[in-house]
């Protein structure tokens, strides 16, 4: 069925290359297809197109320890979003990989977060996708994924309710918090300090151990945050 969706007739050569590189990588011809098919039919590639960058996202997807699905994503994500040529997605995702492993943190969970959240980062990617990287570590480190922090962070923005939000919990606390920082931050895509600022504004595990639940929801509800992601900022942070 994928076979025919991608185009055999048309493309039996490239595809016969393509499918041996897979198996060269340990992979099987339906985790190309699957890569060809996410390229082609989620970002607009062209199937001769999409074959051949299929053969570097399997090298990347078995490098950095995620599925090919995931590796074409996020490929596709840097080219669309990002502006990154196929090539320079790859060496990017593997900088990201990196980043994460000197950050203590699981490179695959990095990149699963980034590929499953593409919707809620697309209006925050900036400096060729750099601000994302930085920032999805930063949230796996906290316990976190970037998806939480872009919504929280788009949140922010909904400027009336969010303040809104913010003086009621200030009133609940007894202590005036001020996310005005944190929405410059959303505002400027800068993701991973505005998840410094919300760890400054919500305070330390002491202050927050002295909150009932109806004050801790009403703080989450200002930071933009459930409140078990809150928790996991607090003690984590």
């Amino acid at each position: 069925e994928k076979l025919g969706a991608i185009g055999v007739n048309e493309f039996g050569k490239e595809l016969s290359d393509a499918g041996a590189t897979a198996t060269r990588l340990g992979f099987g011809f339906d985790d190309m297809a699957t890569s060809v098919e996410e390229l082609s039919s989620n970002f607009g590639v062209s199937f001769d197109d999409a074959i051949g960058i299929s053969e570097s996202t399997m090298d990347t997807a078995r490098a950095l320890g995620i599925s090919t699905k995931e590796s074409a994503q996020l490929t596709g994500m840097l080219m669309t979003m990002a502006g990154l040529s196929a090539d320079t997605a790859q060496n990017f995702l593997k900088q990201t990989a990196a980043l994460a492993k000197s950050a203590g943190v699981a490179p695959s969970a990095v990149m699963s977060d980034i590929a499953g959240s593409s919707a809620d980062i697309a209006g925050f990617m900036k400096d060729g996708g750099d601000n994302i990287a930085q920032a999805a570590v930063k949230a796996r480190t906290l316990g976190i994924n970037i998806g939480d922090v872009a919504k929280a962070a788009r949140g922010m923005l909904e400027f009336q309710s969010s303040i809104k939000d913010e003086m009621t919990a200030s009133v609940m606390i007894g202590r005036q918090l001020n996310f005005q920082k944190a929405r410059e931050l959303a505002l400027a895509g800068d993701l991973e300090n505005f998840q410094n600022e919300i760890l400054k504004q919500v305070g330390d595990e002491s202050e927050f151990l002295n909150l009932n639940v109806l004050q801790r929801e009403a703080l989450a509800k200002a930071a933009g945050f459930e409140l078990d992601s809150l928790t996991k900022l607090v003690y984590l942070g």
